[in-house]
């Protein structure tokens, strides 16, 4: 695993190339590959040096590959120089050992869901949540998709982790305020980024689909959450369009590519919820990789250092 690399020891095993660049040398003719290579434990960045012109062709194709080389360390952080790099055959590649999953055990994220779900009074919204979530197809790649590629739970599961994070933080706002339907908002808050299921494919490193590309989840969820209301019978019109309100609303700001801004108490409780979520995550994660330290590295998207004592 490349978390347990250290400076002056050789590596040898299988890895995720999650980005790759051609870059020209400074002061000489030709060129070296930078790469971003990851296993469940965590990322390093490498280069190879010296490479024949069949790698380009196999970098544009595949991106997990049987690496062997040496970790060294430069200006603090690991490195790894590439000696020999080849394709691994779809396969005998296993996607549980270079992608990470949730820390939270299996059993235990479907027993919070299980237990939000009978939670809900409002028949309409029960049969829709037990609907979609028993659903072979829906249900078991919502239970596997991760949230995001880079910003928050960029893993496997990370979607149902965060999406019943959202909800439960949900939850508890909608006890405060007697005017929030409480079921509106932990169903919308649970089905907030369920276009992601049709945004990412993660068969071999998560990447956007076409569809996620061209489209976006709040499009992809909105698309996805009409088909599955239609198919239960006299589904109230004005709850089906709250809650595409929610899914329409929930990144909260135009500027974040949000349709529309929250016009219920439920999608502006689901929008701070949300990003309450991903933000806290990020002070998490800091924690966990810099125990030691009183601050954090700046972190580009929240434009800041976290204080971490």
């Amino acid at each position: 695993m490349l978390k347990e690399c250290k400076a002056g020891e050789r590596f040898e095993g299988i890895l995720l190339i999650n980005e790759w660049k051609e870059v020209p040398f400074r002061q000489k003719p030709g060129s070296y590959i930078t790469l971003t290579c990851q296993d469940r434990s965590g990322t390093i960045q490498g280069k190879i040096w010296n490479y024949e012109p069949q790698v380009l062709v196999w970098l544009n194709e595949q991106d997990v590959f049987y690496v062997k080389g040496m970790i060294s360390e430069y200006r603090g952080t690991l490195d790894l120089t590439v000696e020999t790099i080849r394709l691994v055959p779809k396969e005998e590649v296993d996607l549980t050992e270079l992608l990470p999953s949730s820390p939270v055990d299996l059993e235990v994220l479907e027993r919070r869901l299980d237990l939000l779900i009978k939670k809900i009074f409002q028949p309409e919204l029960r049969v829709l949540l037990e609907q979609f979530f028993k659903h072979p197809e829906k249900g078991d790649t919502y239970r596997r998709a991760p949230a995001a590629i880079k910003i928050h739970q960029a893993y496997l599961r990370g979607l149902w982790e965060h999406s019943l994070r959202v909800a439960e933080i949900a939850e508890g706002i909608a006890r405060l305020y007697p005017g929030i339907d409480y079921d509106l908002v932990v169903a919308g808050a649970l089905l907030h980024d369920v276009g992601k299921i049709r945004e990412y494919a993660y068969d071999r490193g998560i990447k956007f689909t076409t569809d996620g590309r061209l489209l976006g989840h709040i499009i992809l969820g909105i698309e996805l959450l009409t088909e599955e209301i239609a198919s239960i019978p006299d589904f109230p019109n004005e709850l089906r369009s709250k809650l595409l309100h929610i899914l329409a609303s929930h990144h909260g700001k135009y500027e974040w590519q949000s349709p529309k801004k929250p016009k219920l108490m439920e999608a502006l409780v689901i929008h701070y919820a949300d990003a309450l979520d991903a933000e806290l995550w990020q002070f998490e994660q800091a924690k966990e990789n810099y125990p030691n330290d009183d601050w954090s590295p700046y972190i580009p998207n929240m434009e800041r250092y976290f204080y971490l004592k």
